[in-house]
């Protein structure tokens, strides 16, 4: 005996919400579903929490921290300012906005209010993607997360990166041996003074920044 089916619509509905988590190192064009106006709780560290989705609803999210709470820049403005270049965009402003959500109250999606860099959303956008297992505190214990963040920033129609786009370059050469140099980030261990019983430790990346503005071709 074969068995026999009925229509079930939950499950129905499910076969057209099939996404899967980008894990891998590697190469995608996709878009920004969700682009975030994000302020860390305990440092005050500010950044702008990135939700990317290929057409083939594989997805991944990111957070670009930009700026210190004492207002020192953060590598995560580079790359900002390397979307905005690839996107043409000369600014983002942050406004009111619903977005459906992980809700960790209840370990499903809800709908939030949020305040988001809309101008960023539904644009075509390359991204270099990379694996960056990192370790962190869970329950007075380190653990390892797996996480995935940008390597590289390019134009999806062109290929250019956001300095040959400044530079009004009409040749995509860069992009090549970017991806020749992508691979996986090696394991970053916690600081040797965290305190693993204290379960509060927050990692942000710090470095410099270039001025963009000096010649914007768009």
């Amino acid at each position: 005996m074969f068995r026999s089916y009925e229509i079930d619509v939950q499950a129905a509905r499910k076969a057209d919400e099939k996404s899967s988590r980008i894990s891998s190192t590697g190469n995608y064009i996709g878009t920004f579903k969700h682009a975030i106006a994000r302020t860390s709780q305990i440092k005050g560290t500010e950044g702008v929490e990135l939700h990317f989705e290929t057409a083939d609803k594989q997805e991944a999210r990111f957070t670009l921290w930009t700026f210190k709470g004492t207002g020192e820049p953060l590598s995560g403005f580079n790359t900002l300012q390397a979307i905005l270049t690839c996107l043409q965009i000369r600014n983002i402003n942050a406004v009111p906005s619903r977005a459906e959500l992980y809700d960790r109250n209840t370990g499903g999606k809800s709908m939030q209010n949020v305040h988001q860099y809309t101008d960023l959303i539904g644009k075509p956008i390359g991204l270099l993607l990379q694996l960056a297992p990192e370790e962190y505190v869970k329950q007075g214990t380190v653990a390892i997360a797996n996480k995935i963040e940008i390597f590289g920033v390019y134009q999806a129609n062109t290929s250019l990166v956001a300095s040959e786009i400044l530079s009004k370059s009409s040749k995509p050469d860069k992009l090549a041996k970017m991806i020749a140099a992508l691979k996986d980030r090696p394991l970053r261990k916690l600081p040797a003074q965290v305190n693993v019983a204290a379960n509060d430790y927050e990692s942000v990346n710090s470095g410099n920044f270039s001025d963009f503005e000096d010649d914007i071709p768009f």
